[in-house]
C-alpha cells in the first residue's frame, strides 16, 4: 500500500499545483502530452549530460527524474501564461484532467522511482491496464477544455 500513498500524494500535488495556479489546465494538461515526447526523445541523451554537471543520485534513478523533470516542467512554464479560469468547478476539472494525465504520463518514471510492493500490485495492475484509454480521454478532456473555453467576463456594475 506504501506505493499507492506515494502515487497518491502525488497525484494530489499535481492537482494543487493546477488547481492553485486558478488557470485553465486546457493548454497544460496538453502540454504535458507535448513533455512526455520531449522526455521519450531526450531523457536518455540527456541523463549523462546531467551526471557530469556533477549531480549524482541513486535512488531514485537519475533517469527517472530526468524523465520527470522533461514531462512537467514545459507543463508549467504553460501553466504560468494560461487563461484564468472561468469558475471553481471549472478548475477543479481541469485540475483533475491535469493530475490524471500528469500521473498517467509519469507514470512509467515514476515506476522506476518507488518500489512496487505486494499490497499495491493488483490495484496498480487494474488501473494500468487501462492506460491508453484513460490517457486518450485526459487529452479528449484537455482538448474540449481549449476548445469550449470562454474568457472569465468583467462585472460592469454602469453601462
Amino acid at each position: 500500500m506504501t506505493f499507492l500513498i506515494v502515487l497518491g500524494i502525488y497525484f494530489a500535488a499535481l492537482f494543487l499545483v493546477g488547481w492553485m495556479s486558478r488557470r485553465s489546465m486546457g493548454f497544460p494538461a496538453l502540454t504535458l502530452a507535448a513533455g512526455a515526447l520531449i522526455a521519450d526523445l531526450w531523457t536518455d541523451s540527456l541523463t549523462p549530460v546531467v551526471a557530469q554537471s556533477g549531480l549524482v543520485i541513486v535512488k531514485p534513478p537519475l533517469e527517472s527524474l530526468v524523465a520527470i523533470v522533461l514531462t512537467l516542467l514545459p507543463a508549467f512554464v504553460v501553466m504560468m501564461r494560461a487563461p484564468k479560469m472561468a469558475s471553481k468547478h471549472h478548475g477543479w476539472f481541469g485540475s483533475l484532467v491535469f493530475a490524471t494525465l500528469g500521473v498517467m504520463l509519469t507514470y512509467a518514471a515514476f515506476s522506476n522511482a518507488v518500489v512496487l510492493d505486494e499490497g499495491s500490485k493488483d490495484i496498480v495492475r487494474q488501473i494500468f491496464s487501462r492506460e491508453a484509454i484513460i490517457t486518450t480521454a485526459a487529452i479528449l478532456l484537455a482538448v474540449l477544455e481549449v476548445l469550449l473555453y470562454r474568457k472569465p467576463h468583467t462585472h460592469d456594475k454602469h453601462k
